[in-house]
């Protein structure tokens, strides 16, 4: 599936947005955002804008001009699981007529396994569950990390070896409450802590003031062993949209400087005891 979405990615350029919001703060906004800043035609999908984007909208695909519906590559669905079967219909239309579109996208938390089967037996690619500007980065990741990660596995090592063997003249310092995570330190401090647990919150959020004496609570009790760190989305909007934080509170794990692992919500204590056990 991996090799197929890289495909995807790299081989089709044009996507209709189906349910894309006018509001900047929405994911449907945001992803349309991405993918037009790194080389996508948008064609926006909405039956109450008239344009978004600066791109004019369409009631649905079928209300898209002729000449425009023929380049459409990806359908991009940001609707209910129960409104995927139309969409997929009105695709279906389109194929038939004009040998596109060729995939399918349903985004994150959006599945509809029989609309699947209905695309794939018409000749569409489907992809369901994901979301396209977290797999687009994924796919630079690769290809631009792939050429510097020797020099970054080196440095690594040579900075982890420094934190773990303090010198026999100085102790280690213990941080036992949470450190303020910004823009401009996310990428220092994330390699100077061998294991870290990072709060991303905002101050409007009430389930981010909910677990917010639990993170400080488990600062204290893993003194030594776990450093936890607190960053303000709101305040450092660069370094939440790099890590793609698409709902707060989500606490980022982060082991020799990777993101390992991420729990999303105001969770139990058990359960983030339990995520993080496995990198202890």
């Amino acid at each position: 599936m991996r090799d197929e979405i890289s495909a995807i990615l790299q081989n089709y350029h044009t996507v209709a947005v189906v349910g894309i919001s006018r509001e900047p703060e929405k994911d449907s906004y945001r992803v349309a955002t991405y993918l037009k800043a790194n080389g996508y035609r948008i064609i926006p999908i909405n039956p109450f804008a008239d344009e978004i984007l600066g791109e004019k909208c369409y009631r649905t695909l079928l209300d898209v001009p002729e000449n425009v519906q023929k380049t459409i590559e990806i359908i991009d669905i940001f609707r209910p699981p129960e409104d995927v079967p139309t969409i997929v219909e009105q695709a279906i239309q389109l194929k038939r007529k004009y040998g596109k579109p060729e995939v399918i996208w349903m985004q994150l938390g959006i599945a509809n396994e029989k609309a699947a089967e209905q695309a794939i037996n018409a000749g569409l690619k489907v992809v369901m569950n994901k979301c396209m500007m977290i797999e687009h980065r994924k796919l630079h990741d690769v290809e631009t990390k792939d050429e510097i990660a020797k020099i970054k596995m080196r440095k690594m090592h040579e900075l982890m070896k420094k934190v773990r063997k303090p010198n026999h003249n100085e102790q280690r310092e213990t941080i036992d409450t949470p450190i303020l995570v910004t823009d401009t330190n996310f990428s220092q401090v994330i390699q100077l802590h061998p294991l870290m647990i990072i709060d991303c919150w905002a101050a409007w959020c009430g389930p981010c003031k909910m677990i917010a004496p639990v993170i400080d609570e488990m600062a204290k009790d893993y003194a030594g062993k776990v450093v936890f760190g607190k960053l303000n989305v709101d305040e450092n909007p660069r370094t939440a949209s790099e890590l793609v934080i698409m709902a707060i509170p989500t606490l980022l794990v982060v082991k020799n400087g990777n993101i390992v692992d991420r729990i999303v919500g105001a969770v139990p204590r058990e359960q983030m005891e339990l995520k993080l056990q496995a990198y202890l």
